[in-house]
């Protein structure tokens, strides 16, 4: 028989004022409606016009936008979105568990400066990788140039465009989700079976493959599902890399259906390609979901266990060389290509001493006018998002966890929808659903619609960071000030808000960070005036301006790297590593 848990306070409290005043609805009912309402307006409502959207041809019901896609390219664009994503997500997932076992179970050099660097790639705005590596592989690029100049050919060594490209760039910047997933697990596991296998003569990697990685399954699993998500979402990258080869994949042939003006029902037609493109993405969601709720083996025991590190002797020494070459892969060779470019006078010439200039700095901030009112817009769309964030975050855990309110986990279902959703799917829905006026209120082509698109997005991070917190607080502390006489508010107020305002200031952060270089929205949603970074570096590099691009997307990167620096000093690196 299945016990059930005895009424909090708020329930008792809900009770007896329902008995009461039963004419008159609770404060906690009112809340609750008002959240729901709030979540009905972010997700249901767009998500409503984007299903319905996708199922109108010409004013009439119909499937003929879902068959658009395989007339036109037959199945080559969901084919590219899947190859893609499984080989990015096998190739990330290894190199990620690979880095995660050197920085965790092998005594390698240097390893807290490996530790810090690994995770840059993942502060990084892919698309800003993305553009970072045209730079490097193009054709005429740095890399390419070299080759051609020490061997005297004229074929470049590999030129990044296509398929190719776009997996390895992806490759280099979604290792980070494995590496971060898998880091913590490695640390903590017991090391006594791997001790009985060494004492019994196991070589290191046999006992890796044996003995570590079955136990860190789970883990592996969960860091390839993420990866493989972020991959089918990923508009950046495939964007800048896949274009010019004329490689799409559904996140960019949704992005280009949208843009044909001339195509008749062409936001029906990308309606439907977006419904195909969740039903896609639906499936690694419910093998995350189930694999969340599902039994692990215990890899961390109550003993004291320092983890076990595996001394390769010599070998070591190419452990730090490989993660040397990772490193100089993904942060320093970008940083420096994009760095150069931006000094260098102009595309394709040489930079050297005498001809580097510091006058794209200066036309991009002083010459093109929505460069500055982008970075106005983004500090001002990200800054507001994640406050707005942050306060929905702390009212929704607390209604999700302290309350036993009937259909409270709604709240979480319709939180996290959008985060599941990819990024030009979720734009749509939003042009779709507020392309006329609601309430005789309109919102399109305003930067209130790229605020609530960020809101719906990013509501996710914040939730999380604040539930987790709210869960370990005892609830007897919120009974005790009521009992002193407290309202519910002012209870919530004093006793749960400074208990979890770490955690409130963390959910702001992980909000605030991706909503500044915010590129997929901002690519879709954005209006003359309402410029952002991401749409703006975007803009500037279709236009062929590589010079500004790079000057732009340099000053974007330093901007990140400083305030993430900032971050992992106030939240005392929680939040990174």
């Amino acid at each position: 028989m299945q016990r059930v848990p005895p009424p909090t306070l708020y329930d008792s409290e809900h009770m007896r004022m329902n008995t009461a005043h039963s004419r008159r609805p609770s404060p906690l009912i009112l809340l609750f409606g008002l959240l729901l309402l709030v979540l009905v307006a972010l997700v249901v409502y767009p998500s409503a016009a984007l299903i319905q959207n996708s199922l109108t041809v010409n004013g009439r019901f119909g499937i003929e936008n879902y068959l658009y896609l395989f007339d036109q390219r037959g199945s080559a664009v969901i084919w590219n979105t899947l190859s893609v994503a499984l080989i990015t997500t096998v190739c990330a997932t290894a190199l990620g568990v690979a880095l995660a076992w050197l920085i965790g179970r092998v005594d390698v050099p240097l390893k807290a400066v490996w530790r810090v660097l690994l995770i840059v790639p993942y502060l990084i705005p892919p698309f800003i990788g993305a553009i970072a590596w045209v730079y490097l592989l193009s054709p005429v690029g740095y890399i390419n140039r070299f080759w051609m100049d020490i061997t005297g050919t004229r074929t470049p060594l590999f030129v990044i465009y296509g398929q190719a490209g776009t997996i390895l760039v992806m490759t280099l910047y979604s290792y980070p989700i494995a590496y971060l997933v898998m880091l913590g697990p490695m640390r903590q596991i017991s090391s006594a079976l791997e001790e009985a296998a060494r004492i019994s003569g196991a070589s290191a990697l046999r006992v890796l493959r044996d003995i570590t990685l079955p136990l860190l399954l789970p883990n592996m699993a969960a860091a390839a599902l993420l990866i493989f998500m972020a991959a089918l979402a990923n508009f950046g990258i495939p964007a800048v890399i896949g274009f010019p080869a004329r490689f799409f994949t559904l996140t960019n042939e949704i992005y280009v259906v949208i843009l044909n003006f001339d195509l008749p029902n062409n936001l029906q037609i990308a309606a439907a390609m977006s419904m195909q493109l969740v039903l896609i993405s639906i499936v690694p969601l419910l093998l995350l979901q189930r694999l969340g709720t599902g039994r692990t083996a215990a890899i961390v025991t109550g003993k004291s266990d320092q983890a076990l590190l595996l001394d390769l002797g010599v070998w070591k020494y190419a452990a730090a060389m490989f993660l040397a070459l990772i490193t100089l892969a993904a942060v320093i060779a970008p940083l420096l290509a994009i760095f150069a470019t931006s000094i260098t006078p102009a595309p394709g010439v040489r930079l050297t001493a005498a001809n580097a200039t510091l006058t794209h700095y200066q036309t991009l901030f002083f010459g093109i006018p929505k460069v500055p009112r982008a970075f106005f817009n983004s500090l001002m769309l990200a800054f507001s998002a994640a406050s707005v964030v942050a306060l929905l975050s702390v009212v929704i855990a607390w209604v999700t966890v302290r309350t036993r309110l009937p259909g409270r986990r709604l709240l979480e279902v319709l939180v996290m929808t959008p985060y599941a959703l990819p990024g030009t799917v979720t734009a749509l829905a939003f042009i779709l659903a507020f392309i006329r006026p609601v309430l005789g209120i309109s919102l399109y082509n305003t930067i209130w619609l790229l605020l609530l698109a960020y809101v719906a997005s990013f509501l996710a991070f914040g939730l999380r960071a604040v539930t987790g917190a709210l869960t370990n607080i005892d609830p007897a502390l919120e009974e005790a000030a009521r009992s002193a006489g407290a309202s519910p508010l002012r209870a919530f107020r004093d006793v749960v808000v400074p208990l979890v305002r770490a955690s409130i200031v963390a959910g702001w952060f992980l909000a605030f960070m991706p909503a500044l270089t915010e590129l997929t929205l901002s690519a879709l949603l954005f209006s003359v005036g309402n410029e952002t970074i991401g749409q703006v570096v975007f803009g500037l590099y279709q236009e062929g301006r590589f010079n500004p691009t790079a000057a732009l997307a340099f000053s974007v990167t330093i901007s990140v790297l400083l305030l993430s620096l900032l971050l992992s000093r106030l939240t005392g690196g929680r939040l990174l590593i």
